[in-house]
C-alpha cells in the first residue's frame, strides 16, 4: 500500500514538474516569436520594393526559424493541454478516494497510513489548483 501511495505522489510530482516546464517553455518561445515578428514587421516595411524582392540565404535561415518557433509554439501548447488533460484525468479518478478520506480519515487516524493519505490529501488539493478553472469546470 506505501508503494501505490509512493507511486501515485510520485507521478502528481512529475506532472507538476512537467507543467510547470512546459509554462516557462511556452512563455519563452512566445516572447521569442514576438521579438522576431515585430523585426520582421519593422524590416519589411523600411526596404524598399526592388531589394525587397530578391530573396537572400538570411532571408531563408530568418523564415526558417520563424517557422520553427511556430512548430515549437504549437507542440508547447499541445504538451501543455496534454498535461492539463492527464491532471484532469487523474484527479476525476482519484478525486472520490481523496473526498472520502477527508470527511472519513478521522476514524482511521491512529493507523500508518494516516500520515500518508493525509499528505497526499494536502499534496492533491495543491494539484487541482494548476488547472485553468475552465479545466476544472469540465469535469
Amino acid at each position: 500500500m506505501n508503494i501505490t501511495i509512493a507511486m501515485l505522489a510520485m507521478f502528481c510530482i512529475s506532472f507538476f514538474i512537467a507543467y510547470i516546464h512546459a509554462a516557462i517553455n511556452l512563455k519563452k518561445t512566445t516572447a521569442m516569436l514576438t521579438e522576431i515578428i515585430l523585426v520582421h514587421l519593422a524590416t519589411t516595411n523600411s526596404i524598399p520594393d526592388s531589394i525587397q524582392n530578391t530573396i537572400s540565404p538570411d532571408d531563408i535561415h530568418k523564415e526558417n526559424f520563424i517557422k520553427f518557433l511556430s512548430e515549437s509554439r504549437d507542440w508547447a501548447y499541445q504538451y501543455i493541454e496534454d498535461v492539463q488533460k492527464g491532471i484532469s484525468d487523474f484527479i476525476s479518478e482519484v478525486e472520490p478516494s481523496i473526498q472520502y478520506f477527508n470527511e472519513y480519515g478521522i476514524v482511521v487516524e491512529g493507523t500508518p497510513l494516516y500520515k500518508d493519505m493525509k499528505n497526499i490529501s494536502d499534496n492533491f488539493e495543491k494539484l487541482k489548483k494548476l488547472l485553468p478553472e475552465d479545466i476544472d469546470d469540465r469535469r
